[in-house]
């Protein structure tokens, strides 16, 4: 008995996932995956079950079947996603949601850096007064303690770059998952912003022979926090994940090219 399902999750990391009329169903490709194709998620199957309901065979949709379904569904007035496709989608919202909110907070709440002032002790600084400091163009301000500049443009780029996994979402394309990189890329963009500013000042104070430079002063006393090793961490989780779901769609692609020229 054969029935339409989806592929939920990749096999090759470990027993893959099925979603078949609402009912899930782990597998493994060694036993009974029955095409050339390799099983990623989102993509239409075959399921061939025995008589006592187990899984007895799975076979990829080619794409002019899943095309003929699309359009009998268009024909007959029912364009909803299926309940599979709403599943795989909120789940990867869910999930880059959960993500870059936590992204979001460490950069808010979580002290990035840690500078020990000369007369005012220790100073804690989050990620996003770093992004402020930056804005603003002058590292010497962080000795005033009283000030907190805007995250101005920084701000924003930082927000564009916690949008970058959502784009696989709206953007089906291959190349959008490389997007996913976007917070990483920007995490790496501003500690070389810091490191290059420091530099800059350490060298303007030296010159004009300030003491703050020369004896424990704010540019010396700098380490990294919790904060930066948080949300380091989420960013090259979502950088890994990316270059996987990239790496996948390529390789799905390229298979699709090749039994294509075969076929012609």
């Amino acid at each position: 008995m054969a029935k339409r399902g989806r592929v939920l999750r990749d096999p090759n990391q470990g027993p893959g996932l099925l979603m078949v009329e609402g009912r899930q169903y782990p597998f493994l490709m060694d036993r009974i995956w029955r095409s050339e194709v390799p099983a990623t998620p989102g993509l239409v199957v075959d399921v061939d079950f025995d008589n006592h309901g187990n899984l007895n065979g799975i076979t990829a949709v080619s794409k002019s079947q899943t095309g003929r379904c699309e359009h009998d569904a268009v024909r007959t007035g029912s364009g909803a996603a299926s309940p599979s496709e709403a599943w795989l989608w909120a789940n990867g919202f869910l999930m880059r949601f959960a993500g870059s909110a936590g992204l979001l907070l460490c950069w808010l709440f979580l002290s990035a850096v840690s500078v020990r002032l000369a007369f005012f002790g220790r100073l804690d600084l989050t990620f996003w007064q770093i992004l402020g400091y930056l804005n603003a163009d002058s590292l010497r301000q962080v000795t005033d303690v009283t000030t907190s500049p805007d995250a101005g443009a920084w701000g924003f780029l930082g927000l564009l770059a916690l949008a970058g996994p959502f784009l696989p979402l709206f953007w089906k394309n291959r190349w959008a998952h490389l997007a996913g990189i976007l917070p990483l890329s920007f995490i790496g963009l501003v500690s070389f912003r810091i490191v290059a500013a420091m530099q800059a000042t350490v060298a303007s104070e030296i010159s004009a022979g300030d003491g703050l430079a020369t004896s424990h002063g704010t540019v010396h006393a700098a380490g990294m926090d919790l904060g930066t090793y948080l949300s380091t961490c989420l960013a090259i989780y979502f950088a890994v994940l990316s270059a996987k779901q990239f790496l996948v769609a390529s390789k799905t692609r390229k298979a699709g090219l090749e039994r294509s020229e075969k076929a012609a």
